[in-house]
């Protein structure tokens, strides 16, 4: 068995060199070239899909949910967050600071501050609100390059609420989507409230007509 010839380096450089000047990797540079000049003509003359952010205003879907804000009751124009600091505990990496304020017919929140730079948007502070205080808004325009505009006070949060347009979900309609609709709960339980009568009318039925035919007998 005759043994491998062994390569020198000048050869496998050299070998490799007219490999890659050879007619078949030019030809593949070539389609590879035409293939995305192809692609550029013919997106140069669509129309682009680009929105000129922010002298354009985008139309956001209806479940878009961004920025957080607190809001005023509709009925009374007051202050809706209580300070119950239930976003404040269920929130996952705590960038919600609340301060109650006792009063003799409400609480109020005497500070609220959030940390939007370490929010993560997961809207479990929506969700617990018991008043929907605290709501998502359809938008995200609150870019800077200052992170310390991003720690959002009371009155902030505030602004930011009047500023936008408000959100679909709520805590309340989040927390009724999360059970069975009332509707029908209310059909399941009727039918077998329905049955539970018939058999218990039945067994009392029975239990009458024993007592009669041991007097007949």
């Amino acid at each position: 068995m005759a043994a491998p010839e062994v390569q020198t380096v000048g050869e496998v450089r050299a070998l490799r060199d007219a490999r890659r000047t050879s007619g078949t990797d030019v030809t593949v540079i070539v389609r590879a070239i035409l293939g995305a000049m192809r692609m550029t003509l013919r997106n140069l003359f669509r129309k682009p899909v680009t929105v000129h952010y922010p002298t354009t205003t985008r139309v956001y879907p209806d479940r878009y949910r961004g920025l957080l804000a607190l809001v005023y009751e509709k009925d009374t124009g007051e202050e809706a967050c209580i300070g119950c600091r239930l976003c404040e505990y269920v929130c996952p990496p705590a960038v919600i600071k609340v301060e109650m304020l006792k009063s003799e017919k409400r609480n109020y929140a005497k500070t609220f501050t959030l940390e939007l730079y370490a929010c993560e948007f997961c809207e479990l502070c929506v969700q617990v609100c018991p008043t929907d205080a605290i709501v998502m808004m359809k938008s995200f325009d609150l870019a800077t390059s200052d992170r310390r505009e991003l720690l959002l006070d009371k009155d902030r949060l505030h602004a930011i609420g009047l500023q936008h347009e408000v959100s679909w979900a709520t805590g309340n309609r989040l927390r009724d989507m999360q059970g069975p609709p009332k509707q029908a709960r209310a059909v399941e339980h009727a039918p077998a409230s329905a049955d539970a009568s018939a058999s218990a009318q039945a067994s009392a039925d029975k239990a009458a007509d024993k007592p009669r035919e041991g007097a007949e007998a």
